[in-house]
Order: structure tokens, then sequence, then C-alpha cells
């Protein structure tokens, strides 16, 4: 599976009385293919997360396009895009996205709960959160977890659908060294079954897992 951009850009009006453009992320060209994991660094405000958000199809570019297996994801209607996140894109964005009414496990399950009407697939779950460290958490609500158990769960919950293309937006924000390994081989792992994995981050660890690894700075992508 690819998942390609091709002159994707992404511009901002200011507010204000000048009006003025802002070019968040500069005409691009970038492909990602089954089976690799690609590092994408920048400073704060580079348009790192910008770039992920409109391939994870969260964002609408201003120019350009993004295609899964040839198919323009913005072509679709909003419907049609969401139902192709929840089933081939898995997401981990940044910050706190857990739902406080569910139960960790529950979190977890959420994405297949929201578009299947059978059993989630309760097993594998809990198989996730046993990865993560999370296993006798699973109970609990996320509001009992701290900033780092929460970026596990959010990791976890991205497994859960096998996705064919991973995007995590600083997945290891947040953790020791010890769980900064344990992600980062799991993002490995995805890759080397055959997902095609982006993660934009600040961790000099992350390049070791790295196919191939960009910079980003000022909207505009650059190889290293």
């Amino acid at each position: 599976m690819k998942l390609e951009a091709k002159g994707l850009k992404k511009d901002y009006t200011r507010a204000g009385k000048s009006g003025s453009v802002f070019e968040a992320v500069k005409p691009l060209d970038f492909a990602l293919k089954s089976g690799e994991l690609v590092e994408i660094t920048g400073r704060s405000g580079s348009g790192k997360s910008t770039l992920l958000s409109m391939m994870a199809g969260m964002l609408v570019p201003t120019g350009g396009s993004i295609c899964i297996d040839d198919m323009d994801i913005y072509a679709m209607e909003e419907e049609e895009r969401s139902k192709l996140r929840n089933g081939r894109i898995g997401l981990i964005p940044q910050g706190n996205t857990a739902l406080l009414s569910l139960t960790v496990l529950e979190n977890v399950m959420l994405p297949f709960v929201l578009y299947h009407k059978e059993p989630p697939p309760e097993d594998r779950a809990k198989e996730l959160l046993m990865k993560v460290g999370l296993f006798d958490m699973k109970d609990e609500r996320p509001n009992a977890l701290s900033g780092g158990e929460l970026r596990r769960m959010a990791v976890a919950r991205a497994l859960l659908m096998k996705p064919a293309v991973l995007l995590a937006d600083e997945p290891t924000a947040g953790l020791d060294d010890a769980n900064v390994e344990l992600v980062m081989e799991l993002l490995r792992s995805a890759a080397d079954e055959g997902a095609s994995v982006l993660l934009v981050t600040h961790e000099n660890e992350a390049r070791k897992y790295a196919d191939r690894v960009f910079n980003m700075a000022g909207g505009r992508l650059c190889s290293n």
C-alpha cells in the first residue's frame, strides 16, 4: 500500500488588517511505502504536525492531493473519508484524546466500535495493553493515568485495527527511556509487518528505527 502526496501545501490567512498569507507547508511531493518507517524532525512551528494532519485526512490542504493506492482522500465526502481513516489509518495525535466516560480498555476498542455492530476484539485490545504495559489499568478511567500512560494508551488504540498506514505525532512525548524504546519497537514492528509508518518527533532515539529521515523547517521538507 502506498500513501502519496503531490503538490501538497497548506496556507493560512493571517488575522488582522494585513490579510497576508502564511505558508505553513510549502508545496511538496512525498511518498510513504508499505513496510517502511519514516521519521520527520523539526522545531515546533516547522509545519511537520500540519503535514501529518493532512496525510491523516484530518486537515484539508490548500492545494495538491493525497492518495492511498491512487484514491484521492480529499476527493471523498467527509463520511467516506472518515470510514477510510477508521479502517486503514491509525493515528496517534498530540495531546490527550481519551474519552473520560470510558475505561482504558473501552478507549482502546473505540475505533472498532465506531463502525462495527459485532462484538469488539477485546482479546486484541488486552494484548496491546499488555504490550504497552497498561494491562493492569484496563478497567480504570483515563483520569487515573499519567500523561505518559495516556500516550501509551493512544498507541494501543492506533494499532487496534492493524492499520495499513500508521501516523504518529510525537508518540513518545513524556515517556521515560524504557517506554520510548517500547513504543518505538511497536512502531518498527508494525512497519516490519507491512504497515506504512510515519512519525514526527523530537526524540533522537527514534532515528535508529527509521528507514528514512527528513527534516522540516519553514514549511519545507528536506531529506537528511
